[in-house]
């Protein structure tokens, strides 16, 4: 697969979203541009992600698709639940945990066999979907705009990470995609002791 074929399938399975949300476009439309900044303004939101795309540039080509409809799908059905769900446990410690098991395996260069691969990949989606929603649900005027705008961000900034990295076998980038890994490991394990010790990482809300 291509680079170019992993951006195709990322943005076609994102414009599956609901497009009514555009029509209503006002100063709800702040909702939207939440919904794509917030994955990418915290800690816990944002280490996950980059893993996952260093990850999945180290992926068979044939297993690519899978992974990515995997994620996108547990992406919609997360945000779904963190809209939908009454009461929602603190997801932070749980994408810190997978940014250091995923940052791992891109150190290491090793993949799982593909059904673990896919459950890895479901859980991150899911934790994503469901925390970011839930951080801010009581606050959003629109929450079908917030959704679209973060679906954006969840699906493209991996798929895009992902298109470039795949497929180079030059040494230096090989080994500069563990090197970060290794950077994003050691800064989720000192963002989950913060979080542990009571250390608010929520960061700057758009």
């Amino acid at each position: 697969m291509t680079r170019r074929r992993i951006s195709i399938i990322g943005t076609i399975l994102l414009t599956g979203t609901p497009l009514t949300a555009w029509g209503h476009i006002g100063f709800a439309a702040n909702d939207l541009y939440t919904g794509m900044l917030h994955p990418l303004l915290h800690f816990a939101t944002l280490l996950p992600l980059l893993t996952f795309a260093l990850w999945l540039s180290q992926q068979n080509k044939s297993e690519l698709p899978f992974l990515v409809t995997a994620f996108l799908l547990a992406c919609i059905a997360g945000a779904i639940l963190g809209l939908l769900l009454p009461k929602i446990p603190d997801l932070q410690p749980v994408l810190l945990l997978l940014a250091i098991l995923t940052g791992i395996l891109v150190a290491i260069n090793r993949s799982p066999f593909l059904w673990m691969s896919i459950i890895l990949t479901a859980l991150i989606g899911l934790s994503e979907g469901i925390d970011n929603v839930a951080q801010v649900r009581a606050d959003l005027t629109n929450p079908l705009l917030f959704i679209t705008g973060l679906l954006l961000a969840l699906g493209l900034l991996p798929m895009h990470i992902t298109g470039l990295l795949h497929g180079r076998e030059q040494l230096w980038i090989r080994m500069g995609v563990r090197v970060v890994s290794s950077w994003i490991i050691t800064t989720s394990a000192l963002a989950l002791a913060l979080q542990w010790s009571g250390t608010s990482l929520s960061g700057a809300n758009p």
